[in-house]
């Protein structure tokens, strides 16, 4: 235990040190944004009905397919022009669109050849969106080998070859707060589109999982999109509360006020202020006990409770280690099971029974905990 929490006290310094601490022209100009967006937002009734900010996509335009390797696995990059807009009368618009690496759509895809399968659509986490880190963060060969999964990898805006130029690791989410706006709802939208691509390929079900930032736009999509079912790994789902609880770095020349208005704007993309469409008995939250990324009383237990308290799996660790938890990925693959997104146990992985059994010891219910964080 104490190496997972040193292993994510590192993590986190390592992050809070490419952040960059904002100059008072900076800060001004993002609190003018943010109190011109908050006035739009509530005079377009956003704020209220943060569903109808969300524009439903175009089916994705000009794929492009090519086959690529990364070490042993081989897959499919796909990319297309994004046609995401920021409406030009929101505070930032412009700037959005200075983002030239950010205008094209990225994912990675493992897909069988022998028949329909069904297929799980997975979103990486902060700082990750390439394919050498998200095919092993996800462990793509047991997804499409051991449970028969066709699987699609999708990079989020702003991450990987979608980084602006300079930007060391990831520029979603940042201090830019309406970046942040439209970043997130750049990320349901592209998700959406590469969705209906999938069905476009398979009659059978298709589900989302997400990993940390990917479990917030994971969220984000089951509450605007019909997926079939969702599993979230240590989700961050609350974007106040980050910046509220990580934000020492910046917060020396920062008005407090400015994240109590910010966190009104930020309800158009925050998962706590949507209706859930998939079914709460085809959702899976995993959350850490000693996450220090994502605390769990504002994140995923929050979200538990806001989902009306669907399967939730608690594990002794960090955020950073959960890879290395022995008992999530068999409760992960039995809820997959669950779900009916794997048919049967494949060779090499283990039977559904015995990950069911394992499931259904872990799978605990907070209170009965106490406070995780």
């Amino acid at each position: 235990m104490r190496g997972n929490v040193l292993l994510d006290r590192t993590a986190f310094r390592l992050v809070a040190a490419t952040i960059r601490k904002p100059d008072e022209a900076t800060v001004a100009r993002v609190a003018a944004e943010v109190a011109e967006a908050e006035a739009l937002f509530q005079a377009r009734g956003w704020i209220d009905d943060p569903a109808s900010y969300h524009v439903t996509p175009p089916a994705l335009d000009g794929l492009r397919t090519r086959t690529r390797a990364n070490g042993n696995i081989r897959y499919t990059a796909l990319s297309w022009p994004d046609e995401y807009v920021v409406r030009p009368e929101e505070p930032g618009a412009s700037r959005f669109a200075t983002y030239h690496e950010n205008r094209i759509a990225r994912a990675a895809v493992l897909e069988h050849r022998d028949g329909d399968r069904p297929w799980l659509v997975c979103l990486h986490g902060f700082g990750m969106g390439s394919p050498t880190m998200d095919l092993r963060a996800f462990r793509a060969l047991h997804l499409h080998r051991d449970l028969g999964l066709n699987v699609a990898f999708l990079t989020l805006p702003l991450h990987g070859r979608r980084r602006p130029p300079g930007v060391r690791m990831a520029a979603l989410p940042s201090f830019d707060l309406l970046d942040d706006v439209h970043g997130l709802a750049q990320a349901v939208w592209d998700a959406r589109q590469l969705l209906e691509y999938v069905r476009t390929r398979t009659a059978l079900p298709v589900g989302v999982m997400g990993l940390s930032l990917g479990g917030y736009v994971s969220a984000l999509l089951a509450s605007l999109d019909d997926v079939h079912a969702a599993v979230l790994l240590v989700p961050a789902v609350d974007l106040s509360s980050l910046m509220e609880e990580g934000g020492e770095r910046v917060r020396h020349n920062v008005d407090p006020e400015l994240f109590a208005k910010a966190a009104a704007v930020l309800r158009v993309v925050s998962p706590l202020a949507l209706t859930p469409r998939v079914p709460r008995d085809r959702c899976l939250i995993v959350a850490a006990t000693l996450d220090q990324f994502a605390r769990p009383t504002t994140q995923a237990e929050a979200l538990w409770r806001h989902w009306g308290e669907p399967a939730l799996h608690w594990y002794h660790g960090g955020h950073i280690g959960f890879q290395r938890n022995k008992g999530v990925q068999p409760a992960v693959d039995a809820a997959l099971r669950r779900f009916g997104l794997v048919q049967s146990a494949g060779p090499g992985s283990p039977s559904a029974t015995h990950a069911e059994m394992i499931s259904s010891q872990a799978t605990t219910n907070p209170e009965t905990l106490g406070n995780p964080a």
